[in-house]
């Protein structure tokens, strides 16, 4: 086989920036247009809210601290909306086919070009390209760093380790799962050196034992020689770990006052693990059936990327049965999605299909070598003048673009919100709600008063009824009990609080009809079985009366909207 040792070709490179430019293009169109998920809406209205106070202090619930600084600093530049708090994650994901470049040593130039069109234009990376989650940069992160330390390893140009250690520290301020993937890395490699123990045994050149003895001699080797550079690297993950973990402002105010700096190292480190273990700890193991959440995954993966998936047991059975000697690289990315797949069913606290992103960014580096598989083979027509061999490996190719092309539109453009789409998780809004939240938008700035009045016992807040403005501290927010305070009903209305925030809306709420007939809010939400007493009287005074629901197959939530 012949593979890019020398450096990809100047087209591969080429190819490669046609390939991001059109994921690019892809993830920034209508990338505002689909009504924010209910997670998504939490998180930025908690991002608002740690702008508001000026400060921020890590809250495992809404995950890493790299989102809510980042897009901060993107709330400040372009204002909040939802195509500012996906902006970045979209940015990250247009980008991703590029880190192909990085294994061009290992793989050939049609499996470089294959691995960057598999990381832009795959369903389930696409579609979570477009959504404000941690999922796609923790995969994207990690990949980039891996490529990086590959690429150290083939040049031993330390400037590669050192370049891999930001994306790498990163990775650990996007997500708690971050912790699994060094364990994924470690269970790969272990499988990757036994399967090298095993050809030296059949080639018999040395046994097992002295197999082992002679890797481990030289990993020992090229550490103590690169002692110092890896002693830099960790320091560098280090401090930008601790940097975004740590809470803010104290931590800006160590330059004025040093005494501070024992008190904020104890938060980033101590603190965000006790934080960690208080909430993760306890629900990523509350029982669930494992076959049931491998079920589910396993139907993702089937109707987001069958063709990946394929591809990847294609790539890696040739790679490891056929030629000279199985590539570390694919055996590595295949077991590491492989323990992603079969293993966060295990550890995961809820069935979403988000978790797919974790094993199809590895698995798509064999997915490539499965499309150079097909390549080949068409390619072995051509020269044998065996026109069958072409026309078949043509088919396979053309049908698995279009189908993904084919599953791409529908799941991300076409039906972006459910009911019926595999990669949209339940609590993401189904129907057209962007119409009505126009209408609220245009009368809540023309509106003087009470824009937007909730009504029922699910929405009601006693603060915000009694006139005053709920205070949302995200630091006494208890998962298991997020009823008290400002979060009084709060929680039952996402997504709703994130576009009234951005619209500057005044909202409250009742549990009185009498008080709902006597208001003039042109806005009145309400459940769909909590209604009856308020629709008569709301519809008499011209109001227009609209359903949407909340989740993908639950709650409907009723809007009644006064004429323009």
């Amino acid at each position: 086989m012949s593979r890019s040792r020398d450096g990809a070709s100047v087209r591969v490179a080429a190819a490669l920036l046609a390939v991001a430019a059109a994921g690019l293009a892809a993830r920034l169109w209508a990338l505002g247009w689909r009504v924010a998920h209910q997670d998504e809406a939490r998180v930025a209205s908690w991002i608002l809210h740690y702008m508001d106070v000026g400060g921020w202090e890590y809250r495992a619930i809404i995950h890493g601290p790299f989102l809510p600084h980042v897009n901060g600093v993107v709330f400040d530049l372009l204002g909040p909306s939802d195509f500012a708090m996906r902006l970045v994650v979209a940015l990250v994901g247009s980008l991703l086919p590029l880190a192909a470049w990085l294994y061009r040593e290992h793989l050939t130039d049609v499996e470089v070009v294959a691995l960057g069109v598999f990381l832009a234009a795959n369903p389930v990376l696409l579609y979570y390209s477009r959504f404000m989650r941690n999922d796609l940069l923790l995969a994207a992160f990690t990949f980039v760093a891996l490529g990086l330390f590959v690429r150290a390893i083939d040049t031993g140009k330390t400037r590669y380790l050192y370049a891999g250690a930001l994306p790498f520290a990163l990775a650990f301020t996007t997500k708690e799962n971050s912790l699994l993937y060094p364990v994924c890395w470690l269970g790969a490699l272990a499988l990757v050196f036994d399967g090298r123990m095993v050809l030296a045994e059949a080639d018999e050149e040395e046994s097992r034992f002295d197999t082992a003895r002679s890797h481990l001699r030289r990993v020992l080797r090229v550490a103590w020689r690169y002692k110092l550079a890896l002693t830099l690297v960790a320091v560098q993950v280090a401090a930008v770990v601790v940097a975004f973990y740590a809470p803010k402002p104290e931590l800006y105010r160590i330059l004025a006052n040093p005494d501070l700096a024992g008190g904020v190292l104890r938060a980033a480190t101590f603190g965000t693990y006790d934080e960690f273990v208080g909430l993760w700890g306890s629900t990523s193991t509350k029982e669930h059936s494992y076959i049931a959440f491998l079920k589910h995954d396993l139907e993702v993966l089937l109707a987001g990327a069958s063709a990946l998936t394929v591809a990847a047991l294609l790539g890696f059975l040739h790679d490891r049965y056929t030629g000279d000697r199985p590539r570390a690289i694919v055996a590595f990315a295949f077991y590491w999605g492989a323990f992603s797949v079969f293993g966060y069913p295990a550890v995961s606290d809820i069935a979403a299909p988000w978790t797919a992103v974790n094993a199809l960014v590895p698995l798509a580096i064999p997915a490539a070598v499965g499309v150079g598989v097909v390549v080949r083979y068409g390619l072995s027509g051509v020269e044998l003048d065996r026109p069958t061999r072409a026309r078949l490996a043509a088919a396979v190719l053309v049908v698995a673009a279009v189908g993904t092309g084919a599953v791409a539109a529908q799941t991300t453009y076409a039906n972006a919100q459910g009911p019926n789409n595999p990669l949209v998780q339940y609590a993401q809004p189904s129907g057209q709600m962007q119409g009505t939240l126009a209408d609220i938008e245009e009368r809540a700035a023309a509106n003087e008063g009470v824009d937007v009045l909730f009504y029922g016992e699910e929405f009601y807040n006693a603060e915000e009824a009694a006139g005053g403005t709920p205070t949302l501290r995200i630091d006494d927010y208890d998962d298991q009990n997020d009823t008290g305070g400002g979060y009084e009903g709060w929680f039952d209305r996402l997504p709703l609080p994130w576009y009234l925030e951005t619209y500057d809306a005044n909202v409250s709420s009742t549990t009185d009809a009498g008080a709902v007939a006597d208001s003039n809010s042109p806005v009145v939400v309400t459940l769909e079985d909590d209604e009856e007493p308020i629709r008569e009287g709301l519809e008499a005074r011209g109001y227009d009366r609209v359903v949407h629901q909340g989740y993908q197959h639950s709650q409907p939530l009723v809007f009644y909207v006064a004429p323009s």
